[in-house]
């Protein structure tokens, strides 16, 4: 019996020696003024916050979101823990998590604001997944503010430029509800999920504006059955937003698709590969632009390789291209 009991509190003590060797992160940080800055690259199985009016500075340091030892990561990697916040010069990644899908605060994201205004600048994020997985989560940026119908009672602004996005799951870069996002030279790859659900890898909605200039974008196929359709850029139930010289290339099923009002889209370039995921062929469409909405403004567009190029648009000296496209110099 005393063995037993002596063997029972060795194996406690493992156990509990086992959980504290694996601290819920070993990221350290310096603090000087107002600038929270990365010591060396870490993981963590929690979300790191950002403390109100902070500018976190990695220094291209990389954090890893990991699962714990006991459940699974929740939420975001990083957070805004105030009303302003500023993220610079860091790579975001996440290995291996558990694919258990999650709603409301605890989805997955890369970076995510929630009800602040600040920047998120010169950042790389990168696997933002879960495996093979079809949860609606896996945002590599989120930007959101309630309400999300369109009225604005307590706008943030949020700067999202220069950031390099690829292997998400759900959305590349999102911005949703009272927000304005000024959204510009930033590249994102395609979502790592495909196959299980219908991607998108820039979304302004749910009554966002903003400016999406610059950008670098490779489009999203939906490889199910279900009648879905994957875009590049999503504006969804939007009004007054700026979409201009931006670059789509990859293999989408919709290139821009555009159910606003009164939005600018001017001068894109909206290139399509359909030897991407080719053996699937195009099950849920292969257009290039689409307007659903009334009021906007569809002018100098420029449209490749798409087997409709424009859909509800008429005018505006847009152009369909043949031939084939170059590869994103991004990607």
């Amino acid at each position: 019996m005393r063995k037993n009991i002596i063997f029972s509190v060795l194996v406690l003590c493992l156990v509990l020696a086992a959980i504290s060797a694996r601290a819920a992160t070993t990221c350290q940080f310096e603090i000087s003024g107002d600038t929270m800055s990365l010591t060396g690259s870490c993981m963590t199985d929690e979300t790191i916050f950002v403390p109100d009016g902070m500018t976190l500075d990695c220094g291209g340091y990389e954090i890893i979101a990991v699962d714990p030892l006991v459940g699974a990561f929740t939420g975001a990697v990083i957070k805004n823990g105030g009303t302003t916040a500023h993220v610079t010069r860091c790579i975001v990644s996440a290995v291996d998590l558990q694919n258990a899908c999650k709603g409301g605060d605890d989805r997955l994201r890369g970076i995510l604001f929630e009800g602040a205004s600040g920047s998120i600048t010169q950042n790389s994020v990168d696997n933002i997944n879960k495996g093979a997985s079809g949860c609606q989560e896996g945002n590599a940026i989120e930007v959101r503010n309630a309400p999300f119908d369109g009225t604005h009672p307590d706008t943030q602004s949020v700067e999202v430029a220069h950031n390099q996005v690829t292997n998400w799951q759900k959305t590349g870069i999102v911005c949703n509800g009272d927000v304005y996002c000024d959204m510009r030279h930033n590249a994102v790859g395609a979502s790592a999920t495909q196959l299980n659900l219908a991607a998108n890898s820039i979304q302004v909605g749910f009554g966002a504006t903003g400016i999406v200039e610059h950008n670098y974008v490779e489009g999203n196929q939906w490889l199910g059955a279900s009648d879905f359709g994957a875009t590049a850029m999503l504006l969804y139930d939007v009004d007054g937003v700026i979409v201009r010289q931006n670059n789509i290339r990859g293999n989408a099923d919709i290139g821009i698709y555009g159910f606003t009002t009164n939005s600018i889209i001017d001068n894109n370039r909206v290139f399509d590969d359909d030897t991407i995921y080719s053996e699937f062929g195009e099950q849920h469409g292969d257009f290039g632009i689409i307007d659903l909405g009334s009021g906007n403004a569809f002018t100098n567009n420029k449209v490749k390789d798409f087997t409709d190029p424009y859909y509800g648009i008429e005018g505006g000296k847009n152009k369909a291209i043949p031939g084939p496209q170059k590869e994103n110099i991004f990607f």
